[in-house]
């Protein structure tokens, strides 16, 4: 690993809640964030379920027996499963961290990313597995508005946006998406405040509680 990623910090706007489940395992999130070194990442949030779900769909029900083994193969399936273009050109993923909880976020390094960015393509069948599942793609830089747009299987899990000056904007055919608050409130209340960091040599989070009742 050349590079840890030493802290991420997002902020989906958090609203309050009385009738939601905010693990709901159809609901997640994929966020591309310029960091301030002009390096990438992408960060995934998903219930533990979902992504459960996902990695013995794809692996078998007896494909782990740690959350180490568990990390490494939602890793690996993450990567099949999402594909980013920007520019026209495929974007590299690279190391991938994972913290688990009843929340879980991945994060994954994103390298071959032209600085003068136009056009960003993102397909993701990670939880195409899962009725009705919906994902909400953001991307954050500087200066740009933090627009969000669904990705269903109205759209088959993608979408194509442009960025033009300071607004990111749907490509081609703009009912396919729409502004997150206008589709549906309740998944930025499931998914609320998010903050993660994750550093060089800090010990593991204790993970067992986690697969007990796997």
């Amino acid at each position: 690993m050349k590079k840890l990623l030493k802290s991420i910090v997002i902020a989906v706007a958090s609203l309050t809640a009385l009738s939601v489940n905010a693990h709901q395992p159809d609901y997640s999130s994929i966020i591309l964030i310029e960091q301030e070194t002009g390096e990438w990442t992408m960060q995934l949030n998903a219930s533990m379920t979902a992504f459960q779900y996902e990695v013995r769909n794809a692996y078998g029900d007896d494909s782990y027996s740690s959350p180490d083994e568990f990390n490494q193969l939602l890793v690996t399936h993450l990567k099949d499963k999402i594909a980013i273009q920007m520019n026209g050109k495929p974007v590299t993923m690279g190391t991938g961290m994972v913290k688990l909880g009843h929340e879980t976020a991945v994060v994954i390094e994103l390298s071959d990313i032209t600085e003068d960015l136009d056009v960003v393509f993102v397909s993701n069948l990670a939880f195409k597995n899962i009725h009705h599942s919906q994902a909400i793609l953001s991307i954050i830089r500087e200066g740009l508005d933090k627009s969000r747009f669904v990705l269903n299987e109205e759209n088959d899990y993608q979408v194509r946006l442009t960025l033009e000056k300071n607004q990111v904007l749907i490509a081609e055919t703009p009912s396919q998406s729409f502004p997150i608050m206008l589709v549906s409130g309740a998944i930025l209340i499931g998914l609320g405040l998010v903050v993660f960091t994750f550093r060089p040599g800090r010990k593991p989070l204790r993970q067992e509680a986690i697969f007990s009742n796997s």
